[in-house]
């Protein structure tokens, strides 16, 4: 396996990804999200940004999976003490390369790209039905730092 930060030739490859992603969090919550494509020009920005990168795993010349991440700051509010640190935007291993330890190595490029740029932590959000990928951040250290909770409102039935 090798771990490199994307180029745009990778991003057919990541589209791809993304699909598997999007269909995924669609069953985790079916109400909420759709199957979808990921934006190439999102892709093309984060690429070419200096606060962003997407580190994708490799292996036989065929991505495996890949993480994004971006150089966020704090919002300027009174009570927040300010920090710049780095959010997991998305992680995803395709479905035949799971449970090969290539998660874990996209987390740990995270942290050295995070170190590098000697920020205070690493943030990213996971949704509540996806036990494995929970295992897994507490695995790597993460911790829960705050829940988002929804009430419906409005019941829409299909007739």
């Amino acid at each position: 396996m090798n771990i490199k930060i994307a180029t745009i030739n990778e991003i057919p490859q990541i589209e791809l990804l993304y699909e598997e992603l999007f269909l995924e969090m669609s069953k985790l919550q079916p109400k909420y999200i759709a199957p979808a494509k990921q934006d190439v020009e999102f892709l093309k920005n984060t690429i070419s940004e200096e606060k962003s990168d997407i580190f994708v795993a490799e292996i036989n010349n065929s991505i495996a999976g890949f993480l994004l991440i971006q150089e966020l700051s704090t919002p300027p509010y009174s009570c927040i003490v300010q920090h710049n640190y780095a959010y997991i935007i998305d992680v995803i291993v395709g479905g035949q390369y799971q449970s090969k330890g290539i998660g874990s190595a996209l987390l740990q490029e995270a942290k050295k790209w995070a170190e590098e740029r000697k920020l205070d932590h690493l943030e990213l959000s996971v949704l509540a039905e996806n036990i494995g990928a929970f295992a897994l951040y507490e695995r790597h250290g993460f911790k829960e730092a705050s829940r988002t909770m929804r009430l419906e409102i409005n019941s829409y039935t299909n007739k």
